[in-house]
């Protein structure tokens, strides 16, 4: 906490260190809704989910942003961190099959190579996005843990490469590359102008969640970074500048409980594209 003016004009301003994944519309505007409330707010970047809930953990952030609440509960279980906790809905952001060698889905050809995240979140996320578009088809009981064995229809024969990074992939190196939004921005790529197809309705187990620690949880600067970031100046501002169909999501955690057992069950919510 620190103090800002002189005299009847002092002021109290508080800090939150946040971590992400990769900047998008989302995070600054609500650094530029902060200007107004008092809160300093400082953006510090990991490569992967577990850095960053291992930074939480290790208290080197307060908050951590940019994980879906799959993404979030897979890097929890696997990493033991039992003293994370998700506080809020934030965002959704979409997926998108990209391509620099075709202009639409129904360019694949049989035996193509689509390269998609090997990440198990963010794997099951793509087989759900192409089993939503009927290029395959999963298993019944899918459960959203990415495994190419639950592909129980491939009538194209596509063939699959698992990235371990999406920082480094060339688009002219397979025929589609399935990226999350950050990974998309990173190279610069449009869902409008690249993307052969996206999520078009908000997947309950997609949405980005605001995690903390459990002794943290009901920190008052916690709360209001929370509340800030769910705000109306926010929202407003997000729904006219997203460029990639970023869009607040402000509901209950309640609201997505279950999402295990349907991983393409849709919050209410629309897409905003």
């Amino acid at each position: 906490m620190v103090l800002a003016g002189c005299g009847s004009q002092q002021k109290t301003v508080s800090s939150i260190k946040v971590g992400i994944l990769a900047d998008n519309i989302i995070w600054q505007q609500i650094k530029d809704a902060s200007s107004d409330n008092s809160l300093k707010i400082t953006y510090l970047t990991y490569a992967t989910n577990d850095e960053l809930n291992q930074a939480l953990a290790a208290k080197e952030i307060d908050v951590a942003g940019s994980q879906t609440i799959s993404a979030f509960d897979n890097s929890k279980q696997k990493l033991k961190l039992d003293s994370l906790v998700s506080i809020g809905s934030l965002y959704w952001a979409p997926l998108g099959l990209y391509s620099s060698k075709y202009k639409q889905l129904t360019d694949l050809h049989n035996g193509d190579t689509i390269a998609l995240p090997a990440d198990p979140a963010e794997l099951g996320r793509a087989l759900v996005l192409l089993n939503e578009a009927k290029v395959i088809t999963l298993n019944a009981n899918f459960n959203g843990k990415g495994d190419l064995n639950k592909i129980v229809k491939n009538p194209m024969k596509l063939k699959f490469h698992l990235l371990t990074t999406a920082d480094e992939v060339r688009l002219d190196d397979y025929e589609a590359v399935a990226l999350t939004n950050e990974a998309a921005r990173k190279q610069k790529l449009t869902i409008n102008d690249k993307a052969l197809t996206i999520e078009v309705v908000v997947p309950k187990a997609y949405v980005t969640i605001l995690a903390t620690r459990t002794d943290n949880q009901t920190d008052q600067v916690v709360r209001d970074f929370l509340k800030l970031s769910q705000s109306k100046q926010v929202i407003t501002a997000v729904t006219k500048q997203a460029e990639n169909g970023e869009q607040i999501v402000k509901m209950p955690l309640e609201s997505l409980d279950g999402y295990e057992t349907s991983y393409t069950e849709k919050v209410s919510q629309k897409s905003g594209m």
